[in-house]
């Protein structure tokens, strides 16, 4: 059991500092995605070695695994459209109006990429909160 409770304290305080760096998206929306890719993937490793005999304790343990799914689903969603507008960005234009157009869609999207990188911070926030009562709890 100490090993259990050295892993969850470990968790719990490297991954908050993660998680402000993601919600600040200090390096950037690419980066900030894969970084909580990364914390997902861990979370998840967390959720399934930890051990309940308490029936509330483990429909909490499912219910934030499928969390953790649907959350990491739309991480890799924002990473995929990051991708694709670094690609977009660098592509050449012929002439003003591809230009224009080009410079109208990027700020489209760096608008989108921001609004999506804030919802999907808070969702993660949220998450982070919930799992570390659970763990904490059980």
């Amino acid at each position: 059991m100490p090993q259990d409770h050295d892993e969850i304290a470990s968790f719990i305080t490297e991954e908050t500092h993660r998680l402000a760096t993601i919600s600040m998206n200090d390096y950037g929306f690419q980066l900030s995605a894969r970084m909580a890719l990364s914390y997902l993937e861990r979370a998840t490793r967390v959720l399934e070695s930890k051990r309940s005999r308490n029936q509330e304790i483990i429909n909490a343990l499912g219910a934030l695994k499928a969390a953790a799914a649907a959350i990491a689903r739309e991480y890799a969603q924002l990473e995929k459209f990051c991708t694709d507008c670094e690609r977009f960005s660098h592509q050449e234009t012929k002439n003003v109006i591809e230009w224009i157009s080009k410079w109208v869609v990027r700020a489209i999207s760096r608008e989108y990429m921001g609004t999506a990188s804030y919802h999907l911070a808070h969702k993660i926030r949220t998450f982070h909160s919930m799992l570390c009562s659970v763990l904490i709890e059980g």
